[in-house]
């Protein structure tokens, strides 16, 4: 994730959370996205033409994908990008959950400024790290178990990263956690990556050094290359994926769209 995506998606939540109809509530987004989250979410929906309505609906469903893991047991969950999320303050973890932050520098540069004076809900620990390079030793280093059942979360991560550095990242998690662990992700699909509405941060990446925006239409494929085995695909506007918001879709894999995944470690 870019820095200035972080505070894009922290405006869309401060968003959502004044709306009637939230799907969830982030007391803490406004002011971590700031003028410049706002200008930044302003920009993007001028250059896409509209509001993107997918995003409040992601963070619903990781939200739910996160309690649920933790109602089961699991108490170790790692944020691979994590940018500006503030789950470990807003939703209802159990106090013993060790909760790992893993981003650049300079995106959580300021987070733990704004957030000062609010305790979170578990034990939350931020991890200087960039997930295309050696995270896994300052992982450990904050004191991460390596042999304890774990929450991989990467949401809204895969596209800012290449094929090859998705498979290693994923490898890197499956060899560095217990048994029952899961993951969670949303994968982008190959439609609209060459669109006009796509162009602008296209033309940003070949300047500034950065891939491309990453898209795939075999989900599994990669998890399984990753080293994982795919327990449950759907996507935006399915029955566990709507909330109410999205036009009706089915759930299961559709080549071309966006899809979230959840998966587990194989043979467990």
């Amino acid at each position: 994730m870019t820095v200035g995506s972080a505070f894009w998606i922290a405006a869309v939540r401060a968003r959502e959370t004044e709306r009637p109809d939230r799907l969830f509530a982030d007391a803490f987004a406004r002011e971590l996205a700031g003028p410049r989250g706002f200008a930044i979410m302003a920009a993007s929906e001028q250059a896409s033409g509209g509001e993107n309505s997918f995003i409040p609906v992601r963070v619903r469903w990781f939200d739910d994908f996160t309690m649920a893991a933790v109602t089961a047991g699991v108490r170790q969950v790692v944020l691979l990008g994590a940018g500006l999320d503030t789950r470990a303050y807003r939703l209802d973890l159990p106090a013993d959950v060790d909760w790992y932050e893993l981003d650049r520098r300079e995106v959580l540069a300021g987070k733990d400024i704004t957030l000062a004076g609010h305790a979170p809900r578990c034990r939350r620990h931020v991890v200087v790290g960039d997930v295309c390079g050696d995270w896994v030793t300052p992982l450990l280093d904050a004191g991460f178990d390596r042999h304890g059942r774990t929450l991989w979360l990467a949401e809204g991560l895969f596209f800012y990263l290449t094929e090859q550095m998705i498979v290693e990242m994923l490898r890197s998690a499956a060899q560095g956690c217990g048994a029952g662990s899961l993951l969670g992700a949303d994968v982008i699909g190959t439609a609209g990556l060459d669109s006009p509405a796509m162009r602008p941060y296209r033309d940003w990446c070949r300047q500034n050094s950065v891939p491309p925006p990453f898209g795939s239409d075999d989900p599994e494929a990669l998890l399984v290359s990753g080293g994982w085995q795919l327990d449950h695909i759907t996507a935006p506007g399915a029955p566990d994926a709507n909330y109410d918001r999205l036009p009706a879709q089915p759930d299961g894999l559709m080549p071309g769209r966006t899809h979230l995944v959840t998966a587990s470690l194989p043979g467990l």
